[in-house]
């Protein structure tokens, strides 16, 4: 009786090609759980940019929402220093802690309860913009850990 030959020959893996394969998908593998750590890592700043974002932007609309100057009349007109009837001369000197007007606002720096990781930095400036006596507001808040988030608006005197 004559058995053929590749009737003994039997179909799979060598040794060598499963150690490869290991090889390969432990590789692989060991990439995917690098993204996905520095993925989960970097998660949480989106969520502290906001923070810090809501938190500017709340004091922005503050210091806007305030007198251009504390010898300002309400509603702003007529302008101080404006050469307008009624317009009396613009205070520059005022104590700064009433916070009833823009220049109050220069160097403050205090933060609402909730933001213990955060830091704040408020500056008002003079400014010319077309021509006119305007002041630029800039609010810097920063996380613990994050990039520093940074607001700026001209307010004129109008």
């Amino acid at each position: 009786m004559h058995v053929p030959a590749n009737r003994f020959r039997q179909d799979g893996f060598t040794l060598i090609e499963l150690i490869l394969f290991i090889v390969v998908v432990g590789v692989a593998t060991a990439g995917l759980f690098a993204a996905i750590n520095s993925s989960t890592v970097n998660n949480v700043n989106p969520l502290l940019e906001v923070r810090a974002l809501e938190l500017a932007q709340a004091q922005m609309d503050e210091i806007i929402g305030k007198r251009y100057d504390d010898r300002s009349p309400n509603g702003g007109f007529p302008p101080c220093d404006s050469g307008e009837a009624g317009a009396v001369s613009c205070n520059s000197t005022d104590s700064k802690t009433d916070r009833s007007d823009l220049d109050d606002f220069d160097g403050y720096s205090t933060l609402p309860g909730g933001y213990a990781d955060y830091s704040m930095a408020v500056t008002v400036s003079y400014e010319t913009l077309d021509g006119r006596p305007a002041k630029l507001i800039t609010v810097t808040v920063t996380p613990g850990n994050g990039d520093p988030v940074t607001l700026s608006a001209y307010r004129s005197n109008f």
